[in-house]
């Protein structure tokens, strides 16, 4: 009893310092495994699945994994996740020269970071809250797309989860794009 009384006491020494209460992981806010799938309606329609996203193939190539997503009408994206954070790396089939940071290494209010992509697109985090949707009600980070001022740009907020991923899209002032159902894969994070 004496030695697991030590062992207990020593254990508790080397617990690392506590994580800020906003601190989150991002790859804990879009979660990919082989078989997760999600499906997305409009809030006009929300009877009708406009998009499934599923996580077909999931690869580790030079300490980062590559998740590839096939979409409605069998067009794939492949996402990138390592230390710094999600990046879009393959969008339609095709390779981005310059993959772009989709959530960041972490998930707090006031993060903030520039798309170096053709776009010019800042992310910023934004308070969590309370998000209602077909697959349930869940506490989701917003992410607000900044555009430069250029004529045909759009306003996006998307809506991040944690251990579901995307569950709502914002376009111009407007809910677009609602998580119906998520059904998760067996082939862990």
């Amino acid at each position: 009893m004496k030695a697991l009384t030590l062992l207990m006491t020593a254990a508790s020494l080397t617990v690392a310092a506590p994580v800020p209460k906003d601190f989150k992981r991002g790859i804990d806010y879009s979660p990919m495994a082989v078989g997760d799938k999600r499906e997305y309606v409009s809030p006009l329609s929300p009877d009708v699945v406009t998009q499934t996203r599923e996580i077909t193939a999931v690869e580790e190539r030079n300490g980062a994994k590559y998740f590839t997503q096939t979409l409605t009408g069998n067009s794939t994206t492949v996402m990138k996740a390592d230390k710094t954070g999600v990046y879009m790396a393959e969008q339609y089939g095709e390779k981005l020269e310059t993959p772009y940071k989709v959530v960041g290494p972490t998930m707090k209010s006031g993060d903030s970071w520039k798309c170096q992509d053709t776009t010019g697109m800042t992310r910023t985090v934004g308070e969590p809250k309370k998000v209602e949707t077909p697959a349930g009600t869940f506490t989701a980070y917003p992410i607000t797309c900044s555009y430069p001022d250029q004529v045909g740009r759009t306003s996006v907020v998307v809506w991040y989860a944690e251990g579901v991923g995307l569950v709502r899209l914002d376009s111009d002032g407007r809910t677009t794009l609602v998580l119906k159902k998520y059904t998760p894969g067996k082939g862990g994070k």
